[in-house]
């Protein structure tokens, strides 16, 4: 039996089923989250799944399933030893005497204030306005100093008094914490078993996508979800490398100014690589800080100075990292303006937190492909034109910058002379 349905009842039908798809995506508004990070899971194991599925020639189910295993292995073990580097890390810079750099500060700007104060100016009304100024920023840094007092402690009795209150709220709420604890642990588990389900349809969701179009649009919907799948495989993989080789040049090369904590600073480097182009910025600052509050263990060069040469290190990583690392790590799948990636990484903040300041790159390149798309479409032009192809795939980095390396700091031989054999 076949019917055709009249284009009224097909424009009724179209809007119903349009209204209903946004119900239902506001209804499950709150799980959209936990699927985003589900769909990412799988989408970093897809990888691993796809070479045993088609290089060791295992079933697909076997391969999810060997996959997860592992992973439900390894990754509790590489928190167990990563986490408490980290958490020094943070501890480290959280410790430092941000007061004495205050301090200090208030102090240079005291000194050099007065030294200022005690030039005369050729033009008497211009020396008098001078001093005038000066001597009121002069009073006012004297009393954000002396307004520095340590704060005052509680009396004994006062303790006593607030701990019955304290024992209260700490029964009160042990049952919601233990409850809290209890959901996170089922979302975790949802998280779990949804990627799992998403890696074992993988395989039939953009088939299932593509057999629902036309069957002339279907070739170039493919190439188009192709890119998009390039695009996100290459940052997965470019910014695990990326922030892998950053954290160790930092760590080496504070290390090899005499940085107290290098290894620490380091670590806080690589992990706020997870941030583009913001993240390396964020990074100079505690550098900068420990700098300016112990110097080098052993440059004889003043606080000050050894901060100006790790801000002109980091420069320095940042267009090694910029000009070579990048470009060779991520290539062209998200090459974007460094505008457009710290606007993406602003916005992605602003509407998802945490989780969508980190995937506001690809997010953005995913936006470029279907704009790029979109308007050749709309000028009548090809999609995809045939000399256009896929972004090479993030390749190993470490030649090309010992390449560059060595042709920036090796020895170089004079006209007429020759090297020894």
């Amino acid at each position: 039996m076949s019917t055709n349905w009249r284009t009224s009842t097909r424009t009724i039908a179209a809007i119903s089923l349009a209204a209903a798809s946004i119900f239902l995506i506001y209804v499950s508004r709150s799980i959209i989250p936990y699927l985003v990070i589900a769909a990412l899971i799988a989408v970093i194991a897809r990888p691993f799944i796809l070479w045993l599925h088609q290089r060791a020639r295992l079933p697909r189910g076997l391969a999810v399933g060997l996959v997860y295993l592992v992973g439900l292995m390894l990754v509790p073990l590489a928190l167990l030893l990563t986490l408490p580097a980290i958490a020094d890390s943070i501890s480290f810079v959280l410790n430092l005497d941000y007061q004495s750099i205050f301090l200090n500060l208030l102090s240079w700007l005291r000194t050099n204030l007065a030294a200022i104060q005690a030039i005369v100016l050729p033009v008497p009304g211009l020396d008098q306005a001078v001093d005038q100024a000066i001597a009121t920023l002069l009073k006012q840094l004297g009393q954000t100093t002396t307004s520095q007092t340590a704060p005052q402690l509680s009396s004994l009795e006062t303790i006593i008094q607030s701990l019955g209150t304290a024992l209260q709220t700490t029964f009160r709420t042990a049952a919601g914490v233990v409850s809290l604890l209890f959901s996170q642990l089922t979302l975790w588990l949802f998280i779990f078993l949804s990627s799992i389900y998403i890696s074992l349809g993988a395989h039939s969701y953009k088939d299932g996508f593509l057999g629902i179009l036309p069957a002339s649009y279907q070739p170039e919907i493919k190439t188009l979800l192709d890119r998009i799948e390039h695009t996100w495989n290459a940052f997965f993989r470019g910014e695990l490398i990326l922030m892998t080789v950053i954290g160790l040049i930092s760590g080496i090369g504070l290390a090899i100014l005499g940085i107290p904590g290098a290894l620490y600073l380091g670590i806080i480097a690589g992990l706020l690589e997870m941030l583009p182009n913001l993240g390396p910025i964020i990074a100079t600052v505690p550098a900068v800080i420990v700098a300016l509050l112990q110097g080098s263990t052993y440059l004889p060069v003043s606080p000050l100075v050894m901060a100006l040469i790790v801000i002109l290190f980091y420069i320095m990583v940042q267009q090694l990292e910029n000009s070579l690392i990048v470009p060779r790590i991520l290539g062209e799948a998200v090459d974007l303006p460094a505008l457009v990636v710290m606007s993406g990484v602003l916005i992605g903040a602003e509407v998802g937190g945490l989780l969508g300041a980190l995937l506001a790159t690809p997010v953005v390149a995913t936006i470029r492909e279907l704009m790029r798309y979109t308007y050749r479409k709309i000028l009548a032009q090809e999609p995809f034109p045939p000399g256009e192809r896929l972004p090479d795939p993030p390749a190993n980095p470490l030649p090309q910058i010992s390449a560059w390396l060595k042709a920036r700091f090796a020895p170089r031989t004079k006209p007429g002379q020759h090297t020894k054999k």
